[in-house]
């Protein structure tokens, strides 16, 4: 019979596997932002700015202050540095940043890509049908990128790289790209304006990476449990449901991997309080039920932070149901644009809506809210500390004032709270 775990335990083991059960250590900061993909695999990217791009906020909620540049010069490709990248980025989630050498763990998503597959992305669209509409177009390109080297988009003059319909039309070069990219036979080199360029994998890569990637007999099923086995690591505990939005892929293709893993003694089948299926727990937190403190982190997280970006999982686990507001129509919007879950001590307590005004340097508290289960005396000490998590987060964005606007439940503790440590 499964092990069974109570909600708060299952809860505490998630925010431990996380990185987010306390203020990070000398160590933690000393290891620096790549340490976080030890535990994260990946982070999502994402081009909006309104505060902060999306893929550098999981690394600053983790361990405080850091210099972005860190994960961008990781980032710069081998024809700039000399040496292969630490990071390259893949759809791995969404378009997201993963260890470089990690990249061939994902051939049995490129070759599906390639050679056909019921894959949701492009199920219908399989490769032979791009060669036959594209195939000179293709050709083309490979030859462009060889003697060009890596290029964006834009750097590309062809008469086919021309967008159609709208401006979100992509054009048939743009297209091609993509398809190419998506199947590996071009990998990124980076990002210029956060416009990807693209690079056959011989220009960027090296050693065993290069030949991973090019191995003629590749273990599908054997990377495929590799990369679900550190996404259950990353998510302390999870169904299957779960870790298959972890890995975007289908139940289909994630159960009969789940099942190898727990016959291998990796994960253990448990019962979660509240969950109707069954989840399964990483051997590496095993140890840790029941044992761990209550959590002492303060802080805010990125939208696409991985607590919080699986809605359904983030009602389960901390009974907090969010969502992004960017695409909601702003009449129809309730907490604001850019709203930041806020993480207090091992639970999810509110939404803040941020932005920084990068010419004055002003961060913009645009909304402030706090769950309506709280009682008063929590709330006192969620605005006492959240008003010197915002000294930091603007410090760390090179902002000298933090302005609160009245919207929201929690905006006028805050504003007096802030007040108070301004003249601390």
């Amino acid at each position: 019979m499964p092990e069974q775990l109570s909600l708060n335990d299952a809860r505490l083991l998630v925010v431990h596997a996380q990185g987010l059960d306390g203020k990070p250590s000398k160590d933690v900061k000393a290891a620096g932002p790549l340490a976080v993909f030890d535990r994260l695999t990946l982070l999502q990217l994402d081009s909006v700015n309104v505060f902060e791009r999306a893929h550098y906020m999981p690394v600053f909620s983790r361990i405080g202050s850091y210099d972005k540049t860190a994960l961008d010069d990781a980032a710069r490709p081998m024809t700039e540095t000399g040496q292969q990248a630490a990071l390259m980025e893949y759809w791995a989630h969404e378009a997201a940043w993963v260890k470089t050498e990690d990249l061939p763990l994902h051939r049995f998503r490129m070759d599906w890509y390639r050679y056909g597959t019921d894959d949701r992305r492009y199920g219908k669209r399989g490769w032979a049908a791009l060669v036959e509409e594209h195939g000179p177009l293709l050709e083309w390109i490979r030859k462009e990128l060889k003697t060009r080297g890596p290029l964006t988009i834009s750097e590309i003059e062809h008469d086919q790289n021309k967008r159609k319909g709208t401006w979100w039309g992509w054009s048939d070069v743009k297209t091609c790209l993509e398809r190419m990219f998506l199947a590996g036979e071009v990998v990124s080199a980076g990002r210029e304006k956060f416009s990807r360029r693209y690079a056959l994998p011989e220009q960027v890569l090296t050693g065993e990476t290069y030949s991973r990637m090019v191995d003629p007999n590749p273990d599908y099923n054997r990377d495929l449990r590799t990369v679900i086995g550190r996404a259950s690591k990353a998510e302390g505990v999870a169904t299957i449901k779960d870790l298959a939005d972890f890995v975007r892929l289908k139940i289909d293709k994630v159960a009969p991997r789940v099942k190898e893993l727990v016959d291998l003694g990796e994960l253990t089948e448990v019962m979660v309080e509240g969950f109707k299926d069954k989840a399964y727990l990483h051997r590496d937190w095993k140890d840790q039920v029941g044992r761990l403190q209550n959590p002492a982190q303060v802080t805010l997280l990125s939208p696409f932070d991985p607590l919080t970006r699986n809605r359904d999982r983030a009602i389960r686990l901390f009974d907090f149901d969010y969502k992004i507001e960017i695409y909601v129509p702003e009449p129809k919007r309730i907490y604001g644009y850019y709203t930041l879950p806020l993480l207090y001590k091992g639970n999810l307590v509110g939404r803040i809506d941020l932005k920084s005004e990068r010419k004055t340097g002003e961060l913009l508290v645009q909304s402030a809210w706090h769950e309506e289960n709280l009682k008063q005396n929590q709330v006192g000490s969620i605005a006492s500390d959240l008003a010197k998590h915002l000294k930091e987060i603007a410090k760390w964005q090179g902002l000298s004032q933090t302005l609160i606007a009245d919207k929201g439940n929690l905006a006028a503790q805050l504003r007096s709270a802030s007040q108070s440590h301004e003249g601390a």
